[in-house]
């Protein structure tokens, strides 16, 4: 074999281990994590920076890549072609294009995509140095591509945006469902509620305070007109800490009392409660609209110390209260307090008998259920609303795979639902 053929299988050895170069680097880089790139290049290191840099001119760089790639595979085509030519005669352009489509397909292309998809964030990190290189050799090519490509989609009327197109938030509901994938036992259980606490964030933004109020025919509230014994006894009976005080059943809302404020009038009084001026040592109520997302409203609860709030609807008139726990409880779920009912078990049989002011959201958290939230907010605003009426004792509503079964009325509110979920049809349950 003569020098110039050796040097030719050389010189198509290393287009070959470019072009595997070239692929691995483009696999990586549009697939590494973002927001791994971010949190690294925050804790200083050069190379996630650089990428980071880099991801802000992605379209120049992906163009660059596939520049370089196409330019390496078409040399080392034409120069296994020419060295076959001369071993083989006119048959060597047959071998030449058999021969480097095997080869480039296997080694140039699926082997290395194949180790940057598995490894994508460390392949990434390690190759950044030759992605600038690549960027500052094949940028300026790239930049013409681009442009030329933007302006024959402009002639048919596709515009492309400028810049990396931002995560949706479908996208991040569906990561956050990845979580925990593949785990079992302890580790399931601890992904599942972790992925319930994500959803939880995410729908602060969606959720607004009448979402999650407690109603006004719910409250336990002081009266400004009661004695100060018996506003001490309420208080005193109560398991929380903050009450409203209001007057006229809530037409006038006066503000909030605390049982310390109470216990600071009390000292201040000498211990007489004939004395004490309760109603003075009240907070001023807060009042914000039923529209107002509940992201605001505990930026609001953080920034003035006030753990309640009144709800009211656009003409001032008072709906119910929410609480900084209730915004809470959206991320976390529901938290019992002392006294206050807890989710009730499922019988045996699937079915779960429920109080119809339970809200819905909370009840799909628990039970994994999939009523729908877009309307009534608590179990028995949905059996009313979905049955147009408000249906008597022992009526059954279909909601899709579930059937609510009333039980219980007082008055005109649903008290107590059993909930069974019926299997899909076809479907074991």
């Amino acid at each position: 074999m003569e020098t110039v053929d050796l040097l030719l299988l050389g010189a198509i050895l290393a287009l070959l281990v470019a072009s595997a170069l070239f692929s691995g680097m483009e696999t990586a880089f549009t697939a590494a994590s973002r927001a791994f790139l971010a949190r690294r290049a925050r804790e200083g290191d050069r190379a996630a920076a650089r990428l980071a840099a880099l991801r802000e001119k992605k379209d120049r760089l992906v163009a660059a890549l596939l520049i370089g790639n196409n330019f390496v595979n078409t040399t080392a085509t034409a120069l296994a072609s020419g060295l076959l030519i001369a071993w083989f005669g006119d048959g060597g352009v047959l071998y030449a294009s058999i021969l480097m489509t095997v080869v480039l397909v296997l080694l140039s292309e699926v082997l290395p995509k194949t180790y940057a998809l598995q490894n994508p964030d460390a392949v990434a990190l390690r190759a950044s140095p030759l992605l600038g290189l690549v960027f500052r050799v094949f940028g300026p090519v790239a930049a013409a591509a681009n442009a030329a490509v933007r302006a024959m989609l402009a002639l048919v009327g596709v515009r492309l945006p400028e810049g990396e197109r931002g995560a949706t938030e479908e996208e991040l509901l569906g990561a956050i469902d990845l979580h925990g994938e593949g785990e079992a036992g302890p580790a399931e259980a601890a992904a599942r509620e972790e992925r319930r606490m994500l959803r939880g964030v995410l729908a602060l933004d969606d959720l607004t305070a009448a979402d999650v109020m407690t109603h006004r025919s719910r409250i336990r509230a002081l009266d400004a007109d009661w004695t100060p014994e018996q506003i001490a006894a309420a208080l005193a009976e109560s398991r929380y800490s903050r009450m409203p005080l209001w007057r006229r059943g809530g037409e006038e809302v006066l503000g909030v009392l605390d049982a310390r404020a109470v216990l600071r009038a009390l000292r201040a009084a000498g211990g007489r409660l004939e004395a004490a001026e309760l109603a003075a040592h009240a907070a001023p109520p807060v009042f914000v609209p039923e529209s107002r997302p509940l992201n605001e409203l505990l930026q609001e609860f953080r920034r003035s110390g006030r753990h309640l709030a009144f709800v009211v609807d656009e003409y001032g008139t008072l709906l119910g209260l929410v609480t900084l726990e209730d915004v809470v409880e959206v991320v976390v779920g529901p938290i019992a307090d002392r006294g206050e009912e807890a989710m009730p078990e499922p019988a045996p049989d699937g079915s779960v008998e429920v109080r119809g002011h339970m809200r819905v959201r909370d009840l799909n958290r628990e039970y994994e259920w999939r009523l729908p939230e877009g309307g009534a907010s608590t179990l028995g605003g949905l059996v009313i609303e979905c049955a147009r009426t408000v249906p008597p004792v022992g009526a059954e509503i279909a909601i899709g795979e579930y059937r609510l079964k009333v039980l219980e009325r007082r008055g005109l509110r649903l008290d107590r639902i059993l909930v069974r979920r019926e299997p899909e049809e076809g479907k074991p349950e």
